[in-house]
């Protein structure tokens, strides 16, 4: 039997300075069955580079304007998931190697 996808889904609105720490701790997971996804609220500094680093690792959704709610992102990035669990983690936070 396989473990199950879990999709973390990221919503993200200028945080390029925190997003490298918050996708690196889920790199770091010692839980390695997870898609990433970021769904950018039509941020106004390098947050989109920032996860467009990652590659193909990331899975980034580029909202052409803001919509003012957290929840929009969120919405977002749950549309596009496609795992069996979702986990929700905010551009600005960290997880320790085990959260998943």
């Amino acid at each position: 039997m396989s473990e199950p996808l879990v999709s973390v889904c990221i919503g993200t609105y200028n945080r390029a300075r925190d997003l490298r720490e918050c996708l690196d701790s889920v790199f770091a997971q010692t839980y390695r069955n997870f898609e990433v996804v970021v769904a950018d609220n039509a941020s106004t500094d390098d947050t989109v580079a920032v996860a467009r680093s990652y590659g193909e690792r990331v899975k980034v959704i580029c909202r052409p304007s803001n919509s003012g709610m957290c929840s929009t992102t969120r919405n977002e990035a749950v549309r596009q998931a496609r795992g069996d669990y979702v986990a929700f983690l905010d551009s600005d936070d960290a997880w320790l190697p085990e959260k998943l």
